[in-house]
């Protein structure tokens, strides 16, 4: 699998319309590096075994980081502003249980 395209974005909103999709572009870009820092290493990432020549092989994205870049793009969408007033706010670590398996060099 690939990273999660706008098309996956929308599909995963349920938005059925274009008006909002350089707004949507900015939010999956940021949840896309967000999970990168998370798991320390781009996404996509290099495959394990390269070629000697030639372009560059990137691994599939797995199931579970497609799922956390769509978790924390859809949260910056939900909650536009920094802070909210007059409701409790509770954020959920779904996303990061999703990505702890995939983090790499945390160090001692």
């Amino acid at each position: 699998m690939s990273v999660p395209s706008l098309e996956d974005f929308k599909r995963h909103l349920r938005i059925r319309h274009s008006q909002e999709d350089a707004d949507l572009e900015e939010k999956l870009a940021a949840g896309i590096e967000q999970a990168a820092q998370f798991i320390n290493r781009p996404i996509p990432w290099l495959a394990a075994e390269q070629p000697e020549e030639g372009e560059p092989v990137y691994a599939d994205v797995p199931a579970p980081v497609r799922a956390a870049i769509l978790i924390l793009a859809a949260e910056l969408v939900a909650n536009r502003e920094q802070g909210l007033v007059g409701t409790i706010y509770t954020k959920m670590a779904t996303a990061e249980n999703l990505l702890w398996p995939y983090r790499v060099q945390l160090g001692v």
